[in-house]
């Protein structure tokens, strides 16, 4: 990563607990085993930890999950993620907030996890993996 990239993304990150990287092969290994490109950007972030949980920004907290679970997450939310099978999760909030990217485009978006796609929208956070981040870490929370 360009290390104007990683000092914004550090920055952004700076209230996340990050796990433990995983080992470069296993890690290229569990994303090549989709039948999906993960969005370049994602990857090249997730490099540095495997999964983590915290802050970004004053009122945003995001949970993300470890790469060696997105396949049994993504199995364990099957009846909300067969409504949009183009969308891939990969995160979520303190409360009922799912992040996820689509599959072909590689936007990043956020959905209720308990959302009826009829009538529940479905968010657009960002083209790329760091203007998600940026979207989460300037949202300010209004009463």
């Amino acid at each position: 990563m360009q290390k104007d990239l990683k000092e914004r993304v550090d920055h952004l990150l700076s209230g996340l607990e990050k796990d433990e990287p995983m080992q470069e092969l296993e890690f290229e290994g569990i994303i090549k085993s989709f039948e999906f490109r993960f969005p370049d950007s994602y990857i090249e972030v997730m490099k540095g930890f495997n999964g983590g949980e915290g802050e970004v920004g004053e009122d945003s907290w995001l949970c993300f999950f470890p790469i060696t679970e997105l396949r049994q997450v993504n199995i364990d939310y099957e009846l909300l993620m067969s409504d949009i099978p183009d969308y891939f999760l990969f995160g979520k909030d303190a409360a009922d907030t799912g992040y996820a990217f689509h599959k072909i485009n590689s936007t990043f978006h956020s959905f209720g996890l308990m959302s009826n796609f009829d009538t529940d929208p479905i968010a657009f956070l960002g083209n790329d993996f760091v203007a998600f981040l940026e979207s989460l870490y300037n949202y300010r929370y209004e009463e």
